[in-house]
């Protein structure tokens, strides 16, 4: 049980050595140094990570390097200089993780593949992040997360006929960060038990692939040619759907079950909608259209302050800002204050240490420098 974990964190004493660069690495280690590791990042003395280098900025400082880089200490290493390698292999004597997001080739150009780090020590665990894994025709192309999401099939499914490219990092943050942040606590607990460690290999091309198992179902099952019926979470049923209000707003009805859909209806004063729930797609449409004339006739608050109490999944359509203010998320501490920032906190609900502000490209390189000695 939570409640019964000591109030050290969870990681406290493991240390990682990140090596990787942009998004999706910088997130999984952040998500390690607030469960208590000691983060490294490594990064080349001529301007840094270009996660550094990305818009929008707040006085010169991009606001994915402020919120990403918290809780870690920057050494500015030149792993293309051959007279770096004696102080990494320094260091990873007393590592006990490495991220890095290299290209295969690239990262055995380095010297950095799990195969080469690992033959001096093996106790290490090895993640790495690319696009399409370490092996395969593709494990050498370029990539970022629209051509992940593009080529796994994750864009299709989500969006059959996008408008506008998603603002959320799926492949990158889901598929890239959450799946090595997994693979990597596995590993070091079973590093406790075998005294081994291990190398593990992160697609994040492979990780979209997994999620798309769920809307291609009918794709991997024998017989799925001949499969009938659809889910209604698609957008072609009033019960499961997104609803303009008066006012211009949103509202989100997510009333999949009878029940929650018969309390919806007895509310708004229309029984006779109960029968019409899953019905046929004509009549699903024509469901459709009452129901947006319906949610025009209120704006989203007086919709939100009508349905509060009642049994009924229906919530407002949040902008980001919004979504940071929700008294929900105000009541659970979900979003902490940081030193010139806020932040949300991880969603593992264990404990999490206070994480100082980014540093510097290179700030801490006298400091773990002086501690090889």
């Amino acid at each position: 049980m939570i409640a019964s974990l000591p109030p050290m964190a969870a990681l406290s004493g493991v240390r990682v050595l990140d090596l990787s660069r942009l998004l999706p690495g910088a997130f999984a280690t952040l998500m390690l140094a607030e469960l208590g590791a000691d983060v490294i990042k490594v990064e080349d003395p001529r301007g840094g990570d270009p996660i550094r280098h990305l818009p929008p900025f707040v006085d010169g400082r991009s606001v994915y390097d402020l919120l990403l880089n918290r809780g870690k200490r920057s050494l500015a290493l030149d792993l293309k200089d051959p007279t770096s390698a004696p102080v990494l292999d320094a260091l990873l004597a007393r590592t006990d993780v490495v991220i890095e997001s290299f290209r295969p080739a690239a990262a055995r150009r380095l010297g950095v593949s799990a195969a080469q780090l690992r033959a001096r020590h093996p106790r290490l665990v090895h993640a790495a992040i690319t696009g399409y894994g370490q092996t395969g025709p593709y494990a050498e192309r370029p990539g970022h997360d629209l051509n992940y999401v593009a080529v796994s099939g994750v864009l299709a499914a989500d969006r059959p006929h996008p408008a506008h490219l998603p603002r959320m990092f799926m492949a990158d943050v889901g598929g890239g960060a959450m799946s090595a942040v997994i693979a990597v606590l596995a590993a070091l607990l079973s590093r406790e038990r075998t005294g081994d460690g291990a190398s593990i290999d992160v697609s994040m091309h492979e990780a979209a692939l997994y999620w798309v198992m769920l809307p291609g179902a009918p794709d991997l099952v024998d017989g799925g040619d001949r499969a009938t019926g659809e889910l209604p979470t698609f957008g072609g049923h009033a019960c499961y759907n997104v609803y303009e209000t008066g006012d211009g707003r949103q509202i989100a009805l997510g009333a999949l079950e009878p029940k929650f859909w018969s309390t919806f209806c007895e509310a708004i004063g229309r029984p006779d909608l109960v029968i019409r729930h899953l019905g046929g797609e004509p009549d699903q449409a024509a469901l459709l259209a009452e129901l947006r004339d319906v949610f025009r006739t209120r704006t989203q608050a007086e919709w939100l302050a009508f349905f509060e109490g009642r049994d009924v999944c229906l919530s407002p359509v949040n902008a980001p800002a919004a979504a940071f203010a929700d008294p929900h998320v105000r009541a659970r501490g979900a979003v902490i204050q940081a030193p010139g920032l806020r932040a949300v906190r991880s969603p593992f609900g264990l404990p999490v240490v206070p994480l100082r502000p980014a540093p510097a490209t290179g700030q801490d390189t006298e400091e773990i420098l002086g501690a090889l000695a």
